[in-house]
């Protein structure tokens, strides 16, 4: 089972058997607003634009002396006042047009309600400059944490001893190692186990090292807003990017939320029983209910057969 809601990042999909597993990587997607920053551009040093889009597949732009110092490309400061105003207002635009929205919190109805007060999502203006070599240095190791949660998370005595005294103090973590006690006792294993799972990064500004911030495992969502926030920047370099000097096919491709939803009907396949089928449930007062909603629009477009729809009131 997974659960979607929260912030955005890198998905890991597994889907384990007994005696044997099998574990789909998908494209990690990194958004670096809250997956912590914008999407990012990256820029070797000295400065130099490509014209050609950024993928793992590339061919290695040309080496900086120390790639890993993100060099500033502009001073923020000197940006005409008409063009931050201008962008502003596409920006809106633009994200009014491409659901870059979620519920308002001042508005009774909009967590229960799709389309009642809707407001855009903070957003900036344009990607944050990040350091090629920590980009893929954080694609490499995607699914190597990924693997390691998936062999922790089978190992029911470490967990229940490690987080120990994490129970005592939080009561959510309780409940969770309590039905996993239960599990235990009973013996009860799940043939075919899917994770949808989203490590956060940040340089540390100190030693410019790419740095962990948390694995997040059961709150994965955002992926629908990590690959809107690449097209708005996109959009934006497109229109403004030759003031700025910057290139807008600089901005990695994101395509998380189709991941996660293809991860999830390659879990029903692996059931192999039509019967089977994908619940999404919506927590009450979800103001972010359009991330579930589009994983649930994109399998039904892919997938009709599999949909179920459970809305908890």
């Amino acid at each position: 089972m997974s659960k979607m809601g929260g912030r955005s990042g890198c998905f890991q999909c597994s889907v384990t058997g007994i005696g044997t597993t099998r574990r789909l990587y998908p494209f990690p997607s990194f958004s670096f607003n809250f997956r912590h920053q914008p999407q990012s551009l990256f820029f070797p040093k000295p400065l130099k634009l490509m014209s050609q889009p950024l993928t793992l597949s590339s061919a290695v732009v040309e080496e900086a002396d120390d790639s890993t110092v993100a060099p500033p490309f502009f001073d923020h400061h000197r940006i005409d006042q008409k063009m931050v105003q201008n962008m502003v207002y596409d920006a809106l635009v633009w994200s009014t047009l491409n659901c870059l929205l979620v519920g308002d919190k001042s508005v009774q109805r909009s967590g229960t309600v799709p389309g009642v007060g809707l407001v855009h999502l903070p957003l900036s203006l344009l990607p944050g400059p990040f350091p090629e070599s920590h980009w893929k240095q954080g694609c490499e190791l995607a699914p190597i944490f990924n693997e390691l949660v998936d062999r922790v998370s089978l190992d029911g005595k470490f967990l229940q001893e490690a987080l120990s005294r994490t129970k005592k103090a939080d009561e959510f973590t309780s409940r969770l190692l309590d039905i996993h006690s239960k599990m235990l006792e009973i013996n009860k294993k799940e043939e075919i186990c899917l994770a949808l799972s989203r490590s956060d990064y940040m340089i540390d500004e100190k030693t410019k090292s790419l740095l962990q911030i948390e694995m997040n495992t059961i709150s994965t969502s955002f992926a629908l807003i990590g690959c809107l926030m690449t097209g708005l920047h996109r959009s934006l370099l497109s229109q403004y990017g030759k003031f700025l000097g910057l290139d807008p096919k600089r901005v990695p491709a994101n395509n998380a939320a189709h991941q996660a939803a293809e991860a999830l009907a390659k879990a029903w396949s692996e059931y192999n029983n039509p019967r089977a089928a994908i619940l999404v449930v919506v927590q009450v007062e979800e103001r972010n209910m359009y991330e579930q909603h589009f994983v649930c629009a994109v399998l039904k477009e892919k997938y009709p057969f599999l949909i179920i729809y459970n809305y908890d009131t």
